[in-house]
């Protein structure tokens, strides 16, 4: 009988013992920064830099002066544009953040040229190549999540003309960087234009496979010369891109711009992509060529039309 009542004893202490441990949950990871989801690219802070290279060229036929229908002259045109902006978006509190880029560009022309500027034709014909520091943009942006999948931002942005006055071989080499994105950021590459932007949009996951964005944005340029008119372009934008295997992504973007200056009043083109895309901290990639699809810019494969080779690389905190 004691013995009996020396188990049952030792039982009890030792469940008595385990109770408190039993009842204690698992300990939790903190979360910090290294450790917080950003899976939306309008939320935290970034800084890298975006590669557009767009190069063309085409044959046109000229008549010689004084010579007869049957008598032309094969020209060659071709032009070469490689920008390159440095852009940064710093979180300052809460949903609140800064965001500043400045473009560094290289312009390479030969033969004639002509392009529509927000409906201003720009021509020219010769030789030109030079590299330039383009206009510097500065703004700010709320971005915060309605929902766990769904993100909302919004914001502002001012474009100051680094180049009030540019001469003839600065804005050609503009020129030739100007319609590489299709007519969406144009404030890098519009010289003699004060530029106010605003921008609105949607960041959208599910599962963290499929990500979806949107945007809308409407562009007011001031020009700097007398003898100019205002110019105002809208921007809208869509990307889709699924990640089936972790940061690995493919995507689609298709954007339309609508110059309400020019006579080309919607421009369509289409980017396919890769990317690599944490959705932490860390380094990110995007290669993709955007295509423009319709007139006055495409169709991209044709000679003399646009497809650009896109290319952002960077880090986020």
């Amino acid at each position: 009988m004691s013995t009996t009542k020396a188990a049952l004893g030792t039982l009890f202490l030792m469940l008595s013992l385990a109770a408190p441990a039993l009842g204690q949950e698992a300990p939790r990871q903190p979360i910090t920064d290294k450790t917080k989801e950003r899976w939306a690219k309008s939320q935290g802070g970034r800084f890298g830099f975006e590669i557009d290279v767009l190069s063309s060229s085409y044959q046109q036929e000229l008549a010689a002066a004084g010579a007869g229908d049957d008598e032309a002259t094969a020209v060659e045109s071709s032009r070469l544009g490689i920008a390159i902006t440095a852009a940064v978006q710093y979180k300052l509190f809460a949903g609140l953040h800064l965001d500043a880029e400045i473009p560094f560009a290289y312009g390479d022309v030969s033969g004639p040229q002509s392009t529509d500027l927000f409906g201003r034709r720009f021509t020219s014909s010769g030789d030109y190549t030079k590299f330039f520091i383009s206009n510097p943009t500065f703004g700010l942006h709320y971005a915060g999540n309605v929902l766990p999948n769904l993100a909302l931002f919004g914001g502002m942005s001012l474009t100051i003309p680094l180049h009030p006055h540019p001469g003839t071989g600065l804005e050609v080499a503009s020129v030739a960087n100007f319609p590489a994105r299709a007519y969406f950021d144009a404030q890098r590459m519009l010289l003699a234009h004060w530029a106010f932007r605003a921008r609105v949009g949607t960041e959208i996951h599910f599962g963290k496979v499929l990500f979806l964005t949107h945007d809308l944005a409407s562009q007011v340029f001031f020009p700097t010369r007398d003898g100019e008119d205002t110019k105002t372009v809208i921007e809208q934008g869509n990307e889709i891109e699924f990640r089936p295997f972790g940061n690995f992504g493919i995507g689609m973007r298709l954007q339309a711009a609508f110059p309400l200056s020019s006579s080309n009043s919607a421009q369509l083109a289409a980017e396919p992509f890769v990317g690599w895309e944490p959705l932490v901290k860390g380094t990110f990639t995007r290669v993709g060529a955007l295509i423009a699809l319709d007139d006055d810019l495409g169709f991209g494969l044709d000679q003399g039309k646009v497809a650009t080779i896109r290319v952002a690389l960077g880090s986020k905190w």
